[in-house]
């Protein structure tokens, strides 16, 4: 083993004068999806909470951070090597999301855990002259969603938990967790959902909704009682023609997706996605 390789790197706490270099590296690494895309989630972060989140793994030659909030949320973003020779910057999170390198080498660091559920994703972006116009896939209905459709929006979100493999239905308990997440998200207008009022059918959320650096979409799930219906692939390309329309047009607009929901991915790319790259996500029970 090299010295390289040997030495110890630990994680420190990213200070705000540090915060434009960050940024800078971040939205020019290379990656297949390009740098400002696959790192628009840490780039927004940074945007809106300043370096409180950031944790910082570097060296001579070796650069990583992770935007770290406890408990909840770890993503790993920069050199895999710097990942591996850091300890983990957080002990508790319930969700890790990032590109493939990055994340698995997160994950060589948490060590056995029985509770520890690992997903293949892909990570899409939307290449913008591929996104079909209302005239070739008609809206069907997308309009931001109401204090009145949060239960029904909950019930959407329970759904989408078993049907991604996130665990056993999460009962009661589960779904007041999700409704409370919701209430919060709905509020900040992040929301989107097809159906009646009170009564939604379809739901999508933007985990990302920043004018400079893209919208992410997330949390997309549709009835079962409208599946096969076209509705969902529809309500997407929706949600990105107004993304488009909201900010610069060639701005970043993102998701990612478990690897063998072929059905979502077709209907992803008929909205106006391009398949990148591998992606990993990991949940804890």
């Amino acid at each position: 083993m090299t010295a390289r390789l040997r030495r110890r790197l630990r994680w420190r706490r990213a200070a705000p004068g540090e915060l434009e270099t960050v940024a800078g590296r971040l939205e020019r690494w290379p990656s297949p999806a390009g740098g400002a895309a696959r790192h628009m989630f840490a780039l927004s972060a940074i945007e809106s909470f300043g370096a409180e989140p950031l944790r910082i793994a570097a060296d001579d030659d070796r650069w990583a951070i992770a935007v770290v909030f406890p408990g909840r949320l770890m993503v790993p973003c920069g050199d895999p090597e710097a990942i591996r020779a850091a300890a983990p910057p957080a002990r508790r999170w319930r969700l890790l999301v990032g590109d493939l390198a990055a994340g698995d080498a997160m994950l060589e660091r948490t060590g056995v855990d029985d509770g520890l559920i690992v997903h293949d994703q892909r990570f899409l972006t939307v290449e913008h002259d591929r996104v079909p116009a209302p005239t070739e896939l008609a809206d069907p209905g997308l309009r931001r969603a109401e204090t009145a459709d949060i239960d029904r929006l909950a019930d959407l979100a329970v759904r989408l938990h078993v049907d991604d493999r996130f665990g056993p239905n999460p009962g009661r308990v589960g779904w007041r967790g999700y409704r409370t997440r919701l209430e919060a998200t709905v509020q900040q207008g992040l929301v989107y959902c097809v159906g009646p009022i009170g009564e939604p059918v379809f739901k999508l959320e933007r985990s990302v909704s920043s004018h400079r650096f893209g919208v992410q979409l997330a949390g997309i799930v549709a009835s079962p009682q409208i599946r096969g219906q076209g509705i969902a692939r529809a309500a997407v390309a929706a949600a990105v023609r107004a993304a488009m329309i909201e900010g610069p047009r060639d701005r970043p607009i993102s998701l990612h997706v478990r690897a063998d929901n072929a059905t979502a991915i077709a209907a992803y790319q008929a909205a106006g996605f391009l398949d990148r790259e591998a992606w990993r996500l990991a949940v804890r029970g």
